[in-house]
């Protein structure tokens, strides 16, 4: 069985953000957020993947996925909106069945397993998982459940559809309208553990989280840490990285490869610091996302903040985040959304919720 997976929207809830980078293609702990579906399904038993994005993705995408060791084609998508998306992708797909899978959605490999494993042991054509959900709810397409059968809803319920779907090879105008004639046939499942769908800063801040959670401490021996540093509990240090003297990472945290983190700086609390970041010396970060080749200058203190690729925090910025308002966090806390390859002046001082 083939997948498709989409990864070309516009990102909307991650502009300006999303103008010149694809939402896809963020990292988070060293992998690209596309990769954790793939991965997810590879483990399912999926080695064959039809990749629907734009030119602004196609070049990282292909090369994330080429290092994942699966068979896969990527186009760009044509039509516009999801449902050209779906269709891009299923006039390339072979075979009765396919899993259809939005490429922003992070959750454990069990999650794909679980919804392969329904497909094959029930023979259903159509398979939905469902998620419960909190926040936000208006920002997710929904499903009500009644007399054991779902019906897609655009409100009036806190089941969302969980982003992964078993569906046949077929024609159809609007995909939840499609799903809809086919309830009678649907089987669905409720996924109640780990599941982020990546639409909105504050969901990169929470998948810093949900990806650091009870995490053990990996230290590559190719790192190089100062014999004064300080290293927590839960924090994974990859190969080549360069932790300076008396720096402390107290962790949960990731430090990337060939990351530095200058001396004393504090980096803290669910904070990702990407592939060839620089952190100054004197810096604090918590709950934060850099970004890979993003450069934060010394003494400044950064919180539930997203720093793009290759952007230029200069010394002494401050970015506040409370209160801020969110859409779908569990906390009023937003730093600012820095995006790719922007400056920001030294001894600037970020509003909550700013988005530069």
């Amino acid at each position: 069985m083939q997948a498709i997976i989409l990864a070309g929207g516009k990102g909307e809830g991650l502009l300006p953000y999303t103008e010149k980078y694809q939402k896809e293609t963020i990292s988070i702990l060293g992998n690209l957020i596309i990769s954790y579906s793939i991965k997810g399904l590879k483990k399912a038993g999926i080695n064959d993947f039809i990749i629907v994005t734009s030119e602004k993705g196609k070049s990282k995408i292909e090369e994330e996925i080429e290092k994942l060791n699966v068979s896969f084609e990527i186009i760009i998508q044509k039509r516009e909106g999801i449902n050209g998306a779906i269709k891009d992708g299923l006039e390339r797909a072979s075979g009765s069945n396919v899993v259809l899978a939005f490429g922003d959605i992070i959750a454990p490999e069990e999650f794909y397993i679980s919804l392969v494993n329904t497909h094959l042991t029930t023979g259903a054509d159509y398979v939905i998982p469902l998620v419960p959900v909190s926040e936000g709810v208006n920002t997710y397409g929904l499903a009500r459940i009644e007399r054991d059968k779902i019906e897609i809803v655009k409100s009036g319920s806190t089941l969302a559809l969980a982003g992964a779907y078993v569906i046949r090879n077929e024609i159809f105008e609007d995909f939840l309208e499609y799903l809809n004639t086919r309830k009678e046939m649907l089987k669905y499942f409720v996924w109640s553990e780990k599941w982020i769908d990546i639409g909105y800063p504050e969901d990169l801040i929470n998948a810093i989280e949900m990806l650091l959670d009870e995490t053990k401490s990996i230290i590559s021996d190719k790192a190089e840490i100062s014999k004064t540093a300080i290293i927590g509990k839960g924090v994974i240090i990859d190969d080549y990285a360069v932790i300076d003297d008396y720096a402390v990472i107290k962790g949960p945290a990731y430090i990337g490869k060939e990351a530095f983190v200058g001396n004393f700086s504090l980096i803290r609390d669910y904070t990702s610091i990407e592939r060839g970041v620089k952190v100054g010396a004197y810096c604090e970060l918590t709950h934060t996302l850099a970004e890979p080749e993003a450069e934060i200058g010394s003494k400044s203190y950064l919180s539930y903040t997203v720093v793009g690729e290759k952007a230029k925090v200069g010394a002494n910025v401050i970015s506040s985040s409370f209160p801020a308002k969110v859409v779908r966090g569990r906390v009023n806390k937003l730093g600012a959304l820095i995006s790719p390859e922007i400056e920001i002046r030294h001894g600037e001082i970020l509003k909550p919720g700013t988005k530069i």
